[in-house]
């Protein structure tokens, strides 16, 4: 079984990148292409892309609740100083606080459609496949530039070795997802992710 780098590889070789040895300058062009190809391999490893993944998970979800936290003081700042001179809150104001307690909330209702979908992966390959899908899937906080989304290159991202044992340990997790209708696969080999009811009524914003 072929040995996948781990993160503090990946560690070392970037850092080789970025801080290349001034005093090796014969030969240094050949190394640095080395260091980038384990890079790239690195990069490709699966694993490494779910990892990357969760990360970007927690991120986005602290900053979530950090945004909602600010706009709710925001608001209780506004309203509370209109109270203090007695005033009403200007209509302007009011449809200010308004569009951005929209664009909150159908930004929560995302980060947790997100959730919800990669929640439905039984297994590591699986979850790694929901990711991909949910960058490219714009009712779960992915972007519409990511798809669409083919079967060919979730292939690639998630079996870049092409050894026949990689590629059916995807085409097992995909096709699972697909008869429990968590994916579907469209005759021209799009994969897009199934909405589930309460997901069909989120806001979409521009």
């Amino acid at each position: 079984m072929t040995r996948r780098p781990n993160f503090k590889t990946l560690l070392r070789v970037t850092r080789a990148l970025r801080e290349p040895d001034s005093r090796s300058a014969e030969g240094s062009g050949g190394l640095r292409d080395t260091a980038r190809r384990a890079a790239q391999s690195a990069l490709n490893d699966p694993r490494v892309q779910g990892a990357a993944g969760l990360v970007r998970d927690r991120a986005e979800a602290v900053r979530s609740r950090a945004g909602e936290g600010a706009d709710r003081h925001l608001e209780r700042l506004i309203g509370d100083a209109r109270a203090r001179r007695g005033e009403a809150t200007p209509d302007e104001v009011a449809a200010l606080l308004e569009t951005r307690r929209r664009e909150r909330d159908a930004r929560i209702r995302r980060v947790q459609a997100r959730q919800q979908l990669l929640d439905r992966a039984e297994t590591p390959e699986q979850r790694r496949i929901l990711t991909l899908v949910a960058g490219a899937t714009v009712w779960a906080g992915g972007t519409a530039e990511a798809g669409p989304l083919r079967y060919t290159a979730l292939l690639d991202r998630l079996a870049p070795s092409g050894s026949a044992e990689a590629e059916m340990a995807v085409h097992r997790a995909l096709w699972t997802l697909a008869e429990r209708r968590v994916l579907s696969v469209s005759p021209h080999g799009v994969v897009t992710a199934v909405q589930l009811l309460e997901q069909m009524t989120l806001p979409q914003l521009d």
